[in-house]
């Protein structure tokens, strides 16, 4: 049995990593719960006076697990995670913007894309 055999006998598609297709998820769940709990706070569904820590300890671990999962096709043979290359950039402007601007969810939603792709793009076979 093969590489891609052994590979293509536990679901994945040949040329793909599960540690890589983990930790694309992972950032992407991170990413998708981040967004959420800010839109929650931005239409006052959640009062976070006290909970502040929550939305920025969120965003430490999206922006750590994008980080770890960008690097994957450096160490397998996955490129799915290279579409999270761009979402470093959203990540490294979102806390430099005003929290109550427009500009921070837009911001913030334009990492979106990059990982619509990486989801997408991990299951294919060359990753």
């Amino acid at each position: 049995m093969g590489r891609g055999t052994t590979a293509g006998r536990h679901g994945a598609a040949s040329g793909t990593s599960p540690a890589a297709r983990h930790l694309v998820t992972a950032a992407s769940v991170a990413y998708l719960a981040n967004c959420l709990w800010g839109t929650a706070v931005a239409v006052r569904v959640i009062r976070t006076k006290k909970l502040r820590v929550v939305h920025h300890g969120l965003f430490v671990v999206t922006a750590t697990l994008t980080g770890v999962a960008a690097t994957t096709p450096v160490w397998t043979r996955d490129r799915s995670a290279l579409f999270l290359l761009s979402a470093l950039v959203p990540l490294a402007v979102a806390p430099r913007t005003n929290p109550r601007s427009r500009a921070h969810w837009r911001v913030a939603v334009a990492a979106a894309p990059s990982y619509l792709g990486a989801l997408l793009a991990r299951g294919r076979p060359g990753g």
